[in-house]
């Protein structure tokens, strides 16, 4: 564990909009990313520059290039983050978009079999493998969560897979719990049992704040939301293995049997992704001398991994210290989490409770039973809890703000 300097720190915040106020409430404290990151200057500007063209792909003139170009370097931008060297990158509405498709490609494919997820899972994945399961006459099986570390155990998972089942659907990071499921030894141990089955892997929570590396993790399709990765909402992200982009799926007549892109895509969000890339680089040069932009990137994720753990322990350790104080889904050990942490207040509502916090420059967000993550916190054994989630644009000042907030929050 390790912190940012606070020189990098203040650099870092420079390049986003509203990190300490924003237009509507003033001055506070953003520790909602897990909801949507902070958005950076550059891909906002990118975002605006490029939605000013008219031209589209495959015109004549220069600006069908620049269009052209915008996408293709995109395209290789989603590459650079998930270290992926082969297959097929599909953009889409958004993850959960990029989710439902992916889905669904695998469980038409061949029916009659069954699909595993787990309680815990994002309603874009858990609702994907639920509906089209149904759709496509899949049996549905869920591995419980356990409610005392916020994980799904792998035993769990795999008890659950056969030679029968034709996907398993899992998070990378638990948006919930903040728990970083081992997607590698998952994935190893089902294709033991079934070297056929196809492993989709949910990366919104993870991708914004550690290095991804899809052929280490070995699963055939990774999703991610740019808007969590510092850029703008509009698209999403799959990467599929090659194996996954040659199922048949929804498709343009003639195109090429891996092509997965629906219509004309919007290039200004492709624009703006690569700019948030080439911050995330701009990042790791601070951590490595190296020139090639992959181990830029990888270092810059590592280094923000580090500045997050150390501030998920000054979170947790704090918070542990108040009678007053329930941690939901967190045990002793703190490996192997992103900077999220659910929590309750004795004698408050959660909606009181956030309702306080936001009375004093404090964004921390509550989850009701009645959204649609319900499910998740039935599991988890609560009808509502707050949620805390930091970014490497965070301060450790801001986590002492929250602690002492928290801390007089007594009945």
């Amino acid at each position: 564990m390790r912190l940012f300097t606070d020189d990098l720190l203040a650099a870092i915040r420079e390049q986003f909009d509203y990190v300490e106020s924003d237009p509507v409430d003033g001055d506070r404290i953003f520790l909602d990313s897990a909801s949507g990151s902070l958005r950076l200057k550059a891909a906002t500007n990118a975002l605006a520059e490029h939605s000013r063209w008219p031209d589209q792909v495959g015109r004549l003139g220069g600006g069908s290039d620049l269009v052209t170009d915008s996408i293709q370097k995109g395209t290789v931008d989603v590459r650079l983050l998930l270290g992926a060297q082969s297959g097929v990158i599909m953009p889409a509405m958004s993850a959960t978009h990029a989710a439902f498709r992916a889905v669904n490609a695998v469980l038409s494919d061949r029916p009659n079999g069954n699909v595993v997820t787990t309680s815990i899972e994002h309603p874009g994945v858990y609702n994907a493998t639920c509906r089209l399961a149904q759709t496509h006459g899949h049996e549905w099986r869920v591995a419980p969560v356990d409610p005392g570390t916020g994980f799904v155990s792998r035993e769990s998972i795999l008890s659950r897979v056969d030679r029968e089942t034709r996907l398993i659907a899992i998070m990378h990071g638990a948006n919930l719990t903040g728990a970083v499921h081992n997607v590698t030894a998952v994935t190893r141990e089902a294709r033991a049992i079934n070297d056929d089955v196809f492993v989709l892997c949910d990366g919104v929570q993870f991708a914004p704040h550690a290095p991804v590396d899809v052929s280490a993790l070995g699963v055939d399709a990774y999703v991610f939301s740019p808007y969590k990765v510092f850029c703008v909402k509009g698209i999403g992200f799959a990467w599929l293995s090659d194996r996954m982009a040659s199922l048949p799926h929804w498709s343009l007549a003639g195109k090429p049997p891996d092509d997965w892109s629906l219509g004309c895509p919007e290039n200004a969000t492709f624009a703006a992704w690569s700019a948030a890339v080439d911050y995330i680089e701009w990042l790791g040069g601070h951590f490595t001398s190296s020139s090639d932009r992959r181990e830029r990137i990888v270092a810059a994720m590592r280094a923000s991994q580090l500045h997050l753990e150390a501030l998920l322990h000054r979170l947790v350790h704090g918070m542990r210290g108040m009678d007053h104080v329930e941690l939901i889904g967190v045990d002793d050990d703190l490996t192997n989490r992103v900077c999220l942490v659910l929590f309750n207040i004795d004698g408050v509502s959660a909606a009181q409770a956030s309702e306080h916090l936001h009375g004093q420059g404090i964004r921390v967000p509550h989850r009701v039973f009645e959204s649609s993550e319900k499910y998740a916190l039935e599991s988890l054994g609560v009808r509502d809890a707050l949620r805390i989630s930091a970014c490497h644009y965070n301060t450790p000042q801001e986590m002492d703000v929250f602690l002492r907030a928290v801390g007089q929050m007594t009945q």
